[in-house]
């Protein structure tokens, strides 16, 4: 009996009106599919809200963090009072979110009287989010005729004790999606289930890192042996360019798993950096979609990609750090225990290194999970450390190319008249470059126009999705 697993970021669940048309494909792929499973990401905004008041908190804030949970319950009551007519269901779910959110000020005023914020707080406060919206959304389809359930992901996705980006345990989430997911599915019930957030074996709440939504949607995918993962967001699939830099960037048809796994490490949005990794040993297809253009195929995620021309796929950009030192020599590997001391997970790689007997220069890149303003955040933090009369610590831009054609693209760069500040080349003519933050949006946009037009656009063929009122 087929399968399919759902995920629904927050971009689409922003507001009551997104809120309704999420129900309505739920509803509709619950007739198109034996069994239907879905996860779902907090409404846009919040967990970053929720973050900021566990922050403020610890900064003995106190009228700020209580008035940002105000914020957050007018967010989700004004949606419930859009959705829901019944007053009964109103009144029971304005409860529902009022315990969740007692429960964030609770662990707000700990870190108010500590002075101090937690990991496992954040944890515990940004996991409401999740919660609040699969309450919501739960009762809305079940208003509809459909028998679903609201599902905890606390119970199913089993962590170690690392807060804010902990690692799954596969083979625990297997056993407890076997006794608790498995006999609802079977009953016939649509599991509506809160993205991002897992436990440890003792029930301390952890999440998954930004975008840990499609994480959840995979690992559940792999452990239920699915048919399918769609993930839901408000672009029609992955995208050959961010759209904010590249006007004209065009949804890739195709991409193998490895290829959306390196798109996602180097900046690519659309989906977490891990989420392919629990759907290779199945070979269960991922497929990227947009329910604002249901006639469009999206991009289809799979073990080969079956494009083959040549040219570029895709270009990213993500923020990176730039440190070099001269005058003295420097052991690269003494350097990163130091970086990584001083700024944590922070920072990945180094990416790009070049060193010689006197001079050492390399960059790092910070992933798009740790937020926006990581990067200077980390860069203010080594200059004090490692001192500026020593290293120069500057956030650059990492640009990533993917697909043949990248060195017929950078031959013509001097075009631009951009000098970037490092390049690498690595595997199947990937191309790296480190360019100033301000040549970003040129650098990507001429390498783009090496990027392979599109095929042909397909509806998708093995199961129709219905029509959306």
């Amino acid at each position: 009996m087929a399968t399919l697993v759902m995920k629904f970021g927050g971009s689409l669940t922003a507001d009551a009106r997104g809120i309704n048309r999420v129900a309505q494909v739920i509803m509709a792929e619950s007739l198109a599919w034996d069994h239907l499973v879905v996860v779902i990401s907090s409404m846009a905004g919040v967990t970053d809200a929720l973050l900021q008041a566990v922050e403020r908190a610890s900064a003995h804030d106190g009228p700020g963090y209580r008035k940002i949970v105000a914020n957050l319950r007018r967010k989700h009551v004004e949606a419930i009072e859009t959705l829901i007519e019944s007053e009964a269901l109103r009144a029971d779910l304005i409860e529902q979110i009022d315990r969740l959110l007692f429960d964030v000020l609770s662990v707000c005023d700990a870190a108010f009287s500590r002075r101090e914020a937690l990991p496992r707080d954040r944890d515990r406060a940004m996991a409401a989010g999740e919660r609040m919206i699969v309450r919501i959304l739960t009762a809305l389809v079940r208003k509809e005729g459909l028998g679903a359930a609201a599902v905890d992901a606390a119970s199913l996705i089993v962590t170690d004790e690392r807060h804010q980006n902990a690692n799954p345990m596969p083979d625990l989430i297997e056993d407890r999606v076997d006794q608790v997911l498995r006999p609802m599915i079977e009953a016939n019930f649509v599991p509506l289930i809160t993205g991002f957030i897992g436990a440890t074996r003792t029930g301390a709440v952890t999440t998954l890192g930004r975008g840990g939504s499609d994480y959840t949607a995979t690992l559940l995918a792999s452990s239920l042996h699915a048919d399918e993962v769609w993930i839901w967001t408000a672009v029609d699939g992955v995208m050959s360019a961010d759209p904010a830099l590249v006007p004209g960037a065009r949804v890739i048809p195709v991409l193998s798993y490895d290829e959306v796994g390196e798109l996602s490490y180097f900046g690519a949005h659309v989906i977490h950096t891990r989420a392919a990794e629990p759907l290779i040993a199945g070979g269960i297809p991922l497929r990227v979609r947009s329910p604002f253009n249901l006639d469009h195929a999206g991009t289809l995620i799979q073990a080969e990609s079956a494009d083959t021309a040549s040219g570029l796929k895709a270009v990213t950009a993500i923020d990176g750090l730039y440190l070099t030192t001269t005058g003295h020599s420097v052991d690269l590997g003494e350097a990163l225990a130091r970086i990584h001391e001083i700024v944590g997970r922070t920072v990945a790689g180094p990416v790009m290194v070049t060193q010689s007997r006197d001079r050492l220069l390399f960059v790092l890149v910070v992933p798009t999970s740790e937020g926006p303003t990581a990067a200077s955040s980390a860069a203010l933090r080594l200059s004090v450390a490692l001192g500026t009369e020593k290293w120069e610590v500057r956030v650059v831009k990492v640009i990533a190319t993917m697909g043949m054609g990248g060195r017929q693209a950078l031959s013509q760069l001097a075009t631009t008249r951009i000098q970037p500040l490092l390049e690498a080349i690595g595997p199947e003519d990937r191309y790296l470059l480190a360019v100033s933050p301000a040549d970003v949006q040129n650098v990507v946009r001429h390498l783009h126009e090496f990027t392979n037009q599109p095929s042909p656009t397909a509806r998708i063929s093995q199961r129709g999705t219905w029509p959306v009122r």
